[in-house]
Formats: C-alpha cells, structure tokens, sequence
C-alpha cells in the first residue's frame, strides 16, 4: 500500500482543523444569535385545595387525575350544621329588628310624653298668672272694703254725736251703725277672698313646680330612650351585628362546598367520604389549566441576546418532532448561587464570602419564563416534565 506523501496528510490535516474552526464558529454564531438551553421545565401553578371550615366529608365530585371547569365540585362537608347556623342567625336577625322597632316604639311614647308635659306646663303656668290676678283682684277688694269701713265708721260717729246733741234722729244714727256693720262685713269677706286667693296661688305654683318636674323627667326619658336605641331602622348595630353573623353563616354554608377555583386538573387526590377535614389541611392539589408556562434556564453569558417578546421554540422530552411555540415574558430578578456567600449575624444582613479556588467560573442559570402561545395537537402538558428551549431573537 502507497503512503500518502507528507504534504498530503498536511493537507488534510489542515483541511480538518478547518472544518472544525468554521463549525464551531457556526455553533458560536448560532448559540448566540439563537440562545437555547436543555435545562427547561414545563411548570404550572399548583394550589392546594383545602377547606375553610370543619366538618365530615359527605361527597366528593371528582376522581384523581380528572379535568375540571370552574365551579365543580370538588368535595363537599356535611352541611346539616351549617344551615342550622343560618337559620339561627336569621332568628336573631328578626328578634334584632323587633327589639329596634320597640326601641323606636319607646323614642315615639317619650316624645309624646314630652308633648303632654309641655302642654301641662302651659296650663300651670296659665293658672299660676290665673291665681296671681285673682290675688291681686282680693288685694284691690281688701283696700277698697278698708277704705268703705273707714267711711261708715265716721258717717257712725257723726250720726251718734248729732242724735246724742239732738240734732240728728236715732234711727239715722242707727242706719249709719248697721251700715259700718255691713263694712266690717264686706271686709271680712274680702280678706277671706284674698286668704282664698293666696291659697290658690299657692297650689297654682305647687301645681306649676310638678309641671316643670314631670317635663325634666320626660325629656331625660327621652334622652335614654334614643340612647338605647342608637341609630334607627336597619343601620342600628344590632341589626348591622345581626346582619354580619348571618352573613358569616351563609358563607360558612357556601364554603362546605369546594369547587374549582378554574379550569384545569385533579392531582393527589387524598380525600374521601367520612374523612374528617379541618381548615388548613390540603386534600387535594389542583393545577391551574391556564397557568401552564416554560421555565428555561439560561447561562447568564447568554442573558443579552434574550430580551421579553422573543419568540421560543420549547421541544418536550416526551414529544421530541412536535414544537411548542412561545413568547419569552420575563427574565428572573434573582437567583441563589451555591457555595458563594451566605449571611451570618444577629440580623443576617452582613455577607460572609467564601473562597473560591476554582480556575474556571462556571455561568450562573437564570430562569427565563416562556409564556406558550400553541400546543400542538396530542401533546399534553405536564407540570415539572423536561424541556428544551431555542430562543428566536426579533422573531
């Protein structure tokens, strides 16, 4: 067999490291101008379903693995109780309005009452001016039977003196004697009628005082009736607090059924009839149908040929000739890089650095959020499964 001659194999030879350098050259061209990555993951939200109140599980609507639409049930906790509470609240609603309409009831008798008590002082008072008129009518009564008695006693001395010197008859002394007796007799009476008067005065006043008191107590009355009735109608507070617990019962009764809060699917089913649920405690995972998304994690070398927008090309593991096309929505703020620093002290603030003896630093991987625009058909998404992901630039 003829050797090659060394020029030949020189030839070749450089032929070959040719080819390499322009191949790695189109492979550096193409990572950079289409950046893309293997380390991707198809991941969805996945929300723990768990009840809000406690009670026996007495139905559930689904198997495990199963597609939902909003609204389905899910499971549902023995409701028995729970429409008891409302019903109890409903009660003590009625039984709140009543006590306010009583309450209203009493505001309205107390308002009267005031009416009638300020109608009692009018009248006191008119009697009281009444008893003072008349007090002062005895008074003028008084003086003028004083003034009468005065008279008709010196017309007596004057027709006693004139019958004693013979000048004047005796039955005219006589007449002027009867007519000072009748004086004294109206004087009498009239000072009888101004003792009548003060007396009426007097209880006119009592009379006037016990007014002025009964009106005081009314509006105090009234007072402590608005006081315990507050504000009226349906914004009173037992009401309002009447309305908040029955409120809060009904949704208690609406919450012991679960549904799906969206579209999407069943996974780890872990409950069943007569299981006991508590608040809090997961009893299923749901996974929201519309929240399904690309995680592809990028070297942070090739961060700057990614920008929000780009088209993607995403090839699962398990449908390796079907592409599902996307849309890059976000670059990661943040990351944790191992074995680089931590924080230590009291208030985990201050950055211990570790060293690093490494001859070569390795990229960081960022995650970049791929939003999927199509699914073909047959392919089905499956959160946490593998991915591959080609970035498009300016596509």
């Amino acid at each position: 067999m003829k050797k090659p001659k060394p020029g030949t194999r020189m030839l070749t030879t450089g032929a070959i490291v040719v080819v390499a350098v322009i191949a790695l050259g189109l492979l550096y061209l193409r990572s950079t101008r289409n950046p893309w990555t293997r380390n991707g993951q198809v991941s969805a939200n996945i929300v723990m379903i768990a009840p809000r109140v406690t009670g026996l599980v007495v139905e559930v609507g689904v198997v495990d693995n199963q597609p939902v639409q909003a609204g389905d049930l899910l499971f549902r906790i023995d409701p028995d109780d729970f429409e008891l509470a409302v019903a109890s609240a409903r009660a003590q609603l009625d039984q709140a309005r009543q006590n306010v309409a009583s309450l209203e009831a009493a505001v309205v008798s107390a308002e009267a009452a005031i009416t009638e008590a300020e109608a009692g002082v009018t009248t006191a008072r008119a009697q009281v001016a009444a008893a003072e008129a008349g007090l002062k009518a005895a008074k003028a009564s008084i003086d003028k039977s004083e003034a009468g008695l005065e008279q008709a006693s010196r017309d007596s001395e004057r027709a006693d003196k004139l019958a004693a010197d013979g000048a004047g008859s005796v039955s005219h002394a006589e007449s002027r004697q009867a007519s000072e007796e009748k004086a004294q007799a109206t004087l009498d009476g009239a000072c009888a009628g101004y003792e009548q008067a003060e007396a009426t005065l007097e209880q006119a006043r009592a009379g006037m005082a016990q007014a002025d008191a009964r009106l005081v107590s009314a509006r105090a009355q009234l007072a402590q009736a608005r006081a315990d009735l507050g504000t009226p109608g349906e914004e009173n507070v037992q009401v309002r607090s009447a309305k908040v617990s029955l409120a809060q019962a009904e949704l208690d009764l609406e919450r012991s059924a679960i549904r799906a809060p969206a579209d999407g699917y069943i996974t780890n089913l872990n409950v069943d009839v007569g299981d006991y649920a508590s608040p809090g405690t997961p009893l299923l995972a749901f996974v929201d149908g519309a929240s399904f998304h690309v995680e592809g994690f990028f070297r942070e070398t090739q961060l700057r040929h990614i920008e929000v927008g780009d088209r993607a090309a995403v090839t699962l593991m398990s449908h390796r000739r079907q592409k599902v096309w996307g849309t890059v929505e976000s670059i990661g703020w943040a990351i944790n890089p191992p074995d680089i620093a931590t924080t230590t002290g009291t208030s985990g603030l201050v950055p211990q650095v570790q060293p690093s003896f490494d001859w070569i630093r390795l990229a960081q991987r960022v995650p970049v959020r791929i939003r999927i625009d199509s699914v073909p058909d047959g392919v089905q998404l499956i959160s946490g499964t593998t991915a591959s992901v080609v970035i498009r630039p300016g596509s």
